[in-house]
């Protein structure tokens, strides 16, 4: 994994001189403050991070394979061995998931479950719609791509973890959307020339509409994986 995502950084950085642009990561070396987190959440955390990885680069690639006029820099040509690398990286941590069964079986699991499903979808669906344009100039809808990742990593979630979102229910991107209609505001509050204190007086109803969003989210009924058995490919 190391000499993967040190491959993938090194064409990143490659890529950045193009554009006259560079990254100091020095910062790092010099903080020394440090938090722990249990195993299994590292588990968790990483295995949806490669997993929505490979389905975001290979959705990329597949549409540019097929719409060369879109591919606006070669370093999307990358995409096809990048998405591998992901996905051989998130099997790695299935296989490990699966060989420690207290990491997964118990009522705490299936809530962190949830938790972490959500986190990272939400997390990447509000980031891309904030984005839009890009997408758009590489002749993706970010909604509609974010859809299509978010189930196809669902999906795969489903071999692994003991129960999935239910993406499909009619609420789950009405929610998405109310959270995106209230972080916009927030963006438009932060760009205007109004004091600070009053700035964070006008947030706070949207923080608040946040998180009642994301609660919904989170209590929406999930799919126990076991009712999924010999639909999940």
């Amino acid at each position: 994994m190391s000499r993967d995502e040190a491959r993938h950084a090194g064409f990143l950085n490659k890529a950045m001189t193009d554009f006259k642009m560079s990254l100091d990561l020095g910062f790092l070396t010099k903080s020394r403050s440090y938090t722990f987190f249990k195993p299994k959440f590292i588990f968790y955390a990483t295995y949806l991070s490669e997993k929505i990885g490979y389905w975001r680069y290979i959705t990329i690639y597949r549409h540019l394979s097929a719409h060369p006029e879109d591919c606006v820099y070669p370093i999307f040509e990358f995409f096809e061995n990048w998405c591998q690398d992901e996905n051989r990286h998130g099997d790695f941590f299935d296989a490990l998931m699966k060989s420690q069964p207290q990491l997964l079986n118990d009522w705490r699991a299936r809530l962190w479950v949830r938790f972490f499903l959500l986190s990272v979808f939400a997390t990447m669906y509000l980031n891309d719609i904030q984005r839009s344009g890009f997408y758009k100039s590489i002749g993706l809808d970010a909604r509609e791509y974010d859809k299509f990742v978010i189930e196809k990593t669902n999906e795969n979630a489903g071999r692994v973890f003991p129960l999935v979102l239910n993406v499909e229910h009619p609420d789950f991107y009405g929610h998405l959307e109310s959270c995106v209609a209230a972080s916009a505001q927030m963006r438009a509050i932060d760009a205007s020339k109004q004091p600070q204190a009053l700035k964070l007086l006008r947030k706070l109803p949207l923080y608040v509409s946040n998180g009642i969003s994301f609660l919904r989210l989170y209590l929406m009924k999930p799919i126990p994986t076991a009712q999924l058995e010999g639909t999940i490919r």
